[in-house]
């Protein structure tokens, strides 16, 4: 627009007619206002700009510390404005910043201003304008994440039916599902948790609660285990895989399913067992135990399923690739399948189980995982039926199994909400 205003100017100056003349006299300062506008915007726009970088940065600072637990409203809009002026000082720039803190939301809202002069458009009668920018910004309460679901366009990523409980007193539940039945609990369920979070809705009818009420319109977590690499697989150490009887199996790549049945005994030596293209199906009154042994499940129809009348007792790894990982599904595995966990008599299921393209059902009669020093969740789909009770410890210290980072203490970090 400047570069036309110019050429047209030149042209003009360039014409030696009387009316052009006169036309001329009668542009000449509606070009010059333009010409001061594009000026005067473009210089504006780059302050803007840096006050919402500044916005930005004060407000993440600011909500991480919401992590601290003596966090006070007072506390967190200080550290917010000294961040900022900090950061304005950085680039030679003065404003105003005002901040606001919801305690409730676990939110900071920072707002930083500044009434400018214009460098041409004042001539004209435009002496001052209001160069604003604004960022918020939340935590996931100052609680640890132990369950995720993942799915952001569907109802019902978590989801509760038929007097089913999901128990996480010490940590926090996230629906990352934009719609209004995101986070869902149907027929006398129950989540009880230190903090409750949705990106959409939430949907209970009256039998059903939610403790404490969701916070709603939380900004969508990015998969908190996105970057975690997936463990090797290597040549078939068994085919379709039927046991009946007591045993002790290996680590390796187990092909076409394995199914345990028949009262069987398996022991887990530790390390990785990678499931390829089957299933890992324990039923029959038979038991899987191990220690320090991850399950790596890849492929079409690579899924566990625990029958109802099954023991289960299995500990995450302790060290390698899949350190804190009990169960790892393949990101490029099909969407939705669904990993059932229905044994009535899974006590132990500590480490966490990664099931980013499928569903985690849990329907079991008896609680599952009670007796894990934790257990963490993050599935596409999280569903629990038919009455289980879903224990959710977050006793981290009382085991030597890792935590993998983005999940578990020290999971709470901030997210720009707008």
């Amino acid at each position: 627009m400047a570069a036309r205003l110019t050429g047209l100017l030149r042209r003009l100056l360039g014409c030696e007619r009387g009316g052009t003349i006169v036309a001329m006299g009668v542009a000449l300062p509606v070009l010059a206002m333009g010409a001061g506008v594009v000026v005067d915007y473009g210089i504006l726009s780059e302050q803007r700009q840096a006050f919402q970088t500044v916005a930005d940065a004060s407000a993440l600072a600011a909500a991480r510390e919401f992590r601290l637990a003596n966090a006070t409203p007072a506390t967190v809009q200080t550290a917010a404005e000294k961040f900022a002026k900090a950061q304005l000082a950085a680039v030679n720039q003065t404003a105003t910043v005002a901040t606001s803190v919801d305690l409730k939301k676990f939110s900071v809202t920072v707002d930083v201003s500044t009434v400018a002069r214009t460098n041409i458009m004042h001539m004209f009668g435009q002496d001052m304008v209001t160069v604003a920018a604004s960022a918020t910004a939340r935590v996931l309460g100052t609680a640890s994440i132990c369950v995720v679901g993942l799915e952001t366009t569907k109802n019902e990523t978590i989801y509760l039916e038929k007097e089913a409980k999901l128990e996480a007193p010490e940590c926090a539940v996230y629906s990352n599902s934009n719609m209004t039945h995101g986070l869902k609990a149907m027929q006398n369920s129950q989540i009880r948790a230190r903090f409750i979070c949705s990106a959409g809705g939430s949907y209970k009818d009256k039998y059903d609660s939610f403790v404490p009420s969701p916070t709603l319109d939380c900004p969508v977590l990015k998969d908190p285990l996105a970057s975690r690499p997936p463990p090797s697989t290597g040549a078939c150490a068994a085919t379709d895989l039927k046991v009946t009887s007591s045993t002790t199996l290996s680590p390796g790549t187990y092909c076409g399913g394995v199914r345990i049945s028949k009262g069987a005994v398996v022991t887990l030596n530790p390390g990785i067992y990678a499931f390829k293209d089957g299933k890992l199906d324990v039923s029959g009154g038979a038991t899987l135990k191990g220690a320090n042994v991850g399950l790596y499940f890849t492929g079409k129809g690579a899924v566990l399923r625990f029958d109802a009348d099954t023991k289960i007792d299995l500990t995450a790894p302790r060290d390698g690739v899949m350190a804190g990982m009990l169960v790892f599904e393949d990101r490029s595995s099909p969407l939705n399948q669904k990993h059932e966990i229905l044994s009535n008599d899974a006590k132990v299921l500590l480490g966490t189980l990664y099931l980013p393209q499928g569903e985690l059902n849990i329907g079991a009669n008896k609680p599952v995982a009670a007796d894990s020093a934790y257990t963490i969740v993050v599935a596409r789909r999280f569903t629990l039926s038919a009455g289980p009770t879903m224990v959710m410890n977050a006793k981290y210290s009382s085991t030597n199994i890792p935590v993998p980072e983005g999940v578990g203490p020290g999971s709470t970090a901030a997210h720009l909400a707008r």
